[in-house]
């Protein structure tokens, strides 16, 4: 069977050239330090301000040093507001054509202290409990503090970000009591980069790390597209409570060359604690995205995690490395999922229930292994899982030391050769190693159900077998494919 991958690239990376930048300001000009200890919060607010005042059109410089920015406003008398709310240190919203250049060296810092969980609205001290999803209590919403983001971009266009480091500060947040789902959550707003209702955002060299919720988060409001062309290149993310990155809204986003690694593992985890979360909110949608040359490993979740079913598709990874110590390293709940070139440490799974070979997940020419740089990763009991149809694998190659390569339960409808429910396995090479404590079936290096395989090699240890057609066989030996005993 030949299966063709097809994905269009819909734009490709490039910057604004014909941005209308008649004004260039450096933030020194608006009265900021960057000394490291000079509290510089008003220096970016009245920046900011002065741009949105021009709509944009223009560029602003961040020299090299570290700004020590952040502020929070107590509720007080305010009875509808958070405990703490917690201000925007760049607000470019309603902006366009406008450039934030980071010189090398540029660090913005969230100050020592900001709050962040539940705080009492009235007298401000921490509301310290063990209340389970306080956060679906409408008796404790006023309850709820945050920092703020530290770039918020919304109704904006032709906005390029770059050379920035930016630093949430989270261990030296002051917690409240816990708020949302976690090991220790705090999901609350506290995000490097903000993207909301806008097009043409080019974020590229920039490092954002220690934020108790995401790195970064691109949003779209509703069923109308506001939010498209988004690009990442050369971005890192690390150490961040929740996702590196969260798309939950959103049309052609294009991530390359960029780390997405840590979520979970500072004070702060929150759930998924993914690297990268595909998980459509605000009721919208994610469409076309392509993720080139990207990392994401050590997450306290996947590495790569996309459940929103037929509300989000056509998403490419390519040339990825994706590896999970902790929990599933992929997975996929989504159609036309594809993944090209990639290494997977862990164990994948794949739960989508395609009716077409364009809707199915397809893995081509990917490694399937068990250990990343010394250190086995999470076992689901197989490599690969697939509770799904449609699935196709080719060209792959699966190396399995201590559990089974797959267990690809197949869902298809009937046994028809035609029925694009069937999976397809083609031209992979399995070397299993393991020779006993397989937890998926005892002598088994995997099992296959509803599954056409052709032009396969496997190679096991003596008595290992592969059971590929059990309950119904579906014509599961296409031909071609071998078995042989490793010694």
């Amino acid at each position: 069977m030949k299966t063709i991958f097809v994905f269009t690239l819909l734009f490709a990376i490039t910057f604004p050239s014909n941005a209308q930048v008649n004004i260039t300001r450096s933030v020194k000009d608006f009265g900021a330090k960057g000394n490291g200890t000079t509290d510089d919060h008003d220096a970016f607010v009245k920046a900011a301000a002065f741009f949105k005042n021009r709509k944009g059109h223009g560029k602003l410089i961040i020299p090299k040093g570290t700004y020590i920015v952040g502020r929070q406003k107590f509720a007080g008398d305010d009875k509808k507001s958070f405990a703490y709310v917690g201000e925007y240190v760049l607000d470019l919203s309603d902006c366009q054509d406008l450039i934030i250049e980071g010189k090398p060296g540029a660090i913005l810092k969230h100050r020592d202290g900001l709050r962040i969980g539940t705080f009492s609205p009235d007298d401000g001290k921490p509301f310290k409990h063990s209340i389970k999803n306080i956060q679906v209590k409408p008796e404790y919403a006023r309850y709820a503090s945050h920092p703020g983001c530290m770039i918020f971009v919304s109704h904006s266009s032709n906005i390029h970000i770059t050379g920035l480091m930016l630093q949430g500060n989270m261990a030296n947040l002051n917690f409240g009591g816990n708020w949302g789902i976690g090991r220790n959550p705090f999901e609350l707003i506290h995000y490097g980069i903000y993207i909301l209702d806008a097009h043409d955002i080019y974020l590229e060299n920039c490092q954002v790390k220690d934020f108790a919720c995401d790195g970064m988060y691109v949003a779209n409001l509703g069923q109308e597209l506001k939010t498209y062309k988004i690009v990442v290149n050369k971005c890192r993310v690390n150490f961040c409570g929740r996702n590196g990155l969260s798309w939950v809204g959103g049309e052609n986003i294009k991530v390359t060359n960029s780390e997405f690694s840590n979520a979970g593992r500072g004070i702060v985890h929150e759930s998924p604690g993914a690297g990268i979360d595909v998980e459509v909110e605000n009721s919208s949608f994610c469409r076309n995205g392509y993720f080139y040359n990207c990392t994401m490993e050590n997450n306290g979740g996947s590495a790569i995690t996309s459940g929103s079913k037929d509300l989000s598709s056509n998403v490419l990874f390519k040339k990825c490395t994706a590896a999970s110590p902790d929990y599933y390293t992929v997975f996929a709940d989504a159609p036309s999922h594809s993944f090209e070139d990639c290494k997977f440490y862990g164990t994948v799974l794949v739960w989508y229930m395609a009716n077409t070979q364009k809707e199915a997940a397809k893995f081509k020419r990917c490694l399937f292994d068990e250990n990343y740089k010394g250190k086995k990763m999470y076992n689901g009991n197989y490599q690969l899982g697939t509770e799904a149809a449609g699935v196709i694998i080719d060209s792959c190659t699966f190396k399995g030391y201590t559990t089974s390569s797959y267990y690809m339960a197949g869902h298809a409808k009937d046994c028809n050769p035609g029925n694009a429910q069937l999976q397809h396995v083609s031209n992979c090479i399995f070397y299993n190693y393991c020779e006993t404590g397989f937890k998926l079936s005892e002598k088994v290096a995997g099992i296959a159900s509803h599954t056409i395989f052709y032009n396969n090699k496997f190679y096991a240890k003596p008595g290992v077998k592969f059971l590929n057609g059990f309950d119904a066989n579906c014509h599961a030996d296409a031909g071609k494919n071998e078995f042989s005993i490793l010694k």
